[in-house]
């Protein structure tokens, strides 16, 4: 009898170990906690699931909407106000966070108007394509407008996972699962050359802001509240997403 609890505990664990390696191994670019509460100031992880093919990661390149230009929807439908409609500071929100864990070097993202919209980091001996690896960075403490009808506000946050520093044009020939150069975390639809090739537009990942209705609640006239979605326009995904070192563009290069 102990035998055979013995056998099947073996199996079990067996078992456990392909499926964590299997999730592993299909696992997007997340980050480590993907919704907070407004009004509180979070230390979070990029978490990199996985490689291009046998590739190690070299580098990330981490882009959040900026406002300015951004893909507003309300409850599904198109909104044509500002973001200020529903989250009243967003700027310099995010800060990337100085380790050596992975990467070598970190750096932040300026848009025009010298708010932060993102992040890089690379160098180093880089993250192994079968482990995986935390980027750390900061989000400030982002409040929903009080008088609008938003009980959430999500943040879509494209992402390259870098395994060589090539040409633009290479980001397209092949996927960076199957062995390409870069895996692409991405909008599907946006019309740049970081987009991610699929059928459902899945690639990015999202930070989503939570009201406090206990500090803020909905005015009596929201029933029930509506949730709000940014998405990045092409033209910040364009500008923001290439890494430049010393003022120099390396990648692409």
């Amino acid at each position: 009898m102990k035998k055979n609890k013995f056998k099947i505990s073996i199996l079990a664990l067996a078992t456990a170990t392909l499926l964590g390696i299997g999730q592993s191994v299909l696992a997007h670019t997340r980050l480590e906690v993907p919704i907070v509460t407004e009004g509180v100031r979070v230390t979070n992880n990029v978490a990199i699931g996985h490689g291009c093919g046998e590739k190690a990661i070299i580098g990330t390149s981490v882009v959040f909407p900026d406002g300015t230009d951004s893909t507003i929807t309300v409850g599904g439908q198109p909104h044509n106000g500002p973001l200020t409609d529903f989250v009243s500071n967003w700027g310099s929100n995010v800060q990337p966070l100085q380790t050596r864990a992975v990467f070598d070097f970190v750096d932040e993202k300026q848009g025009p108007t010298g708010n932060v919209v993102g992040f890089w980091s690379g160098g180093g001996s880089g993250m192994p394509a079968h482990m995986n690896a935390f980027v750390p960075f900061r989000v400030s403490a982002t409040n929903i407008e009080p008088t609008s009808c938003a009980k959430s506000v999500k943040f879509f946050v494209s992402i390259v996972d870098i395994c060589e520093i090539s040409g633009i044009d290479a980001l397209r020939n092949g996927s960076g699962e199957s062995g390409g150069v870069a895996n692409l975390w991405t909008h599907n639809n946006l019309g740049t050359p970081y987009d991610r090739v699929s059928a459902e537009d899945d690639g990015p990942a999202s930070l989503t802001i939570n009201r406090d209705l206990t500090k803020n609640p909905l005015p009596g006239s929201c029933n029930g509240g509506v949730d709000v979605e940014i998405k990045p326009s092409a033209a910040q995904i364009n500008r923001d997403m290439p890494i430049k070192f010393n003022g120099q563009q390396v990648w692409p290069e």
